[in-house]
């Protein structure tokens, strides 16, 4: 708490004193008059230096890559799915470790040699069943954002990529595609 008492303190006196505003006369006076280039002694080419040129099959235009409903790309989608499946990963975490703590927190509460004043292990007991059902809430959360994720993506690569078909006939090679 000191700490960030201190910061907050710090950052109070590194605050200038006093702000104040210029008037468009100050302003225009303040500012250093710019001077005009001096004409150059080549002569002005006729043409420009960069020409466009359209060929005979013209332009072509790319189509956007195809959005969610939300605005995400394909791209976008992919490190989603990949930031939900760490946080999918992560929520083991308070799981096994709230685990952990629940059984020595059950292991000192049944302990007959501590006096039955001593309430630490049901303290720990409680402790750790509260990690563990934040980290049940959270893998739960996350795997429902997971799975809502990974079904967007998939619809977006089958809209980006068409559906995939098992076998098809290719008429410019007269085979079988798979």
């Amino acid at each position: 708490m000191r700490f960030v008492l201190a910061m907050v303190l710090a950052g109070l006196v590194a605050l200038p004193l006093s702000a104040g505003a210029q008037t468009a006369e100050e302003a225009a006076t303040a500012e250093p008059g710019v001077q005009e280039p001096a004409p150059s002694s080549e002569p002005t080419p006729e043409e420009p230096a960069l020409q466009l040129q359209l060929d005979k099959s013209g332009v072509e235009v790319v189509p956007s890559p195809p959005r969610t409903p939300d605005g995400y790309t394909l791209e976008e989608m992919e490190v989603r799915v990949r930031r939900a499946r760490i946080a999918l990963g992560v929520s083991v975490v308070p799981l096994v470790l709230g685990t952990g703590i629940a059984v020595v927190g059950a292991l000192r509460a049944v302990d007959f040699t501590t006096p039955p004043s001593d309430t630490s292990g049901e303290t720990t007991l409680y402790a750790g069943s509260a990690i563990v059902g934040a980290g049940a809430v959270w893998m739960i959360t996350s795997g429902i954002v997971l799975g809502v994720r990974k079904r967007k993506l998939r619809r977006l690569r089958a809209a980006h990529y068409g559906n995939p078909r098992r076998v098809q006939w290719d008429l410019a090679r007269s085979r079988l595609v798979f």
